[in-house]
């Protein structure tokens, strides 16, 4: 394959290039070797404001940076945070924050379509994202979700984007979640739970054509839930999660995984 950012601008409409590993590109299609990404968080986590220079802040709809050994975060502020970076734990990266009621984060690859991890449905050949970690008490969030959302701008609430599909822990249960075209959000509870300090991984694999499959800890839940991004949909793994009053919900990210299937 050949690097990221590359363009056959030499073909015309019906011409066919072939590249190494036999991979075929046809009418300009970008070909992007570099999507891949896995990361074990398992280094301190550099963090800073994303526009200039400076520290990370705090203050609800701030946007950070979160740079690791082998991906690059941005990180949505939710709520106001007095605790405003990540930390490195013994087992991989806190990224609590505050903990307390209606404060959060949502991570993700970024939200340009040139960003690292950022696929075109139809146009990129199938891929997928996992996310391994831990949740010290369940009954302390809100939200907890990981899967694929539509590149665009930071929404404060989950349900406000315009397309998703994500597997979101409730208080443990693990609920499948999903939105089409901005209606209202789809609900499937796949019955499976999710105990007290217990690690899981979720993933989220989407073909060529844009359909979903959700798995967690590598099967497919019995009771599911059909979707299907649209055609042409530009979308990024990203993971949220909001706490609940009182919270005390240890929030470890362990491993992360996203490319081509």
């Amino acid at each position: 394959m050949v690097g990221e950012g590359r363009f056959f601008d030499g073909l015309t409409v019906g011409q066919t290039a072939k590249v190494p590993g036999g991979l075929e590109v046809t009418d300009k299609v970008k070909v992007r070797q570099n999507d891949h990404i896995l990361e074990f968080f398992d280094a301190y986590p550099m963090c800073g404001a994303k526009i200039g220079a400076g520290a990370a802040t705090g203050t609800t709809g701030d946007e950070n940076l979160m740079v690791l050994n082998n991906s690059i975060w941005e990180y949505h502020i939710l709520g106001t945070q007095t605790i405003v970076a990540p930390s490195m734990g013994a087992t991989g990266i806190n990224v609590s924050l505050d903990a307390t009621d209606n404060d959060g984060a949502e991570f993700c690859l970024g939200i340009s379509p040139f960003n690292k991890g950022v696929f075109t449905v139809g146009t990129s050949p199938a891929f997928f994202a996992r996310l391994v970690f831990t949740i010290a008490d369940v009954s302390d969030t809100d939200d907890c979700a990981f899967g694929f959302r539509k590149v665009e701008a930071y929404q404060a609430n989950i349900d406000d984007y315009d397309e998703m599909a994500a597997l979101n822990v409730i208080s443990g249960d693990i609920k499948i979640e999903t939105i089409l075209n901005n209606a209202a959000t789809v609900t499937t509870d796949t019955t499976l739970n999710w105990a007290d300090t217990a690690t899981h991984e979720l993933e989220v694999r989407v073909s060529a054509a844009g359909v979903v499959t959700f798995m967690v800890d590598g099967s497919i839940p019995a009771t599911t839930a059909a979707y299907t991004f649209d055609d042409g949909e530009v979308v990024v793994p990203f993971f949220y999660f909001l706490h609940v009053a009182s919270s005390t919900a240890g929030i470890i990210l362990k491993e992360f995984e996203c490319g081509l299937q």
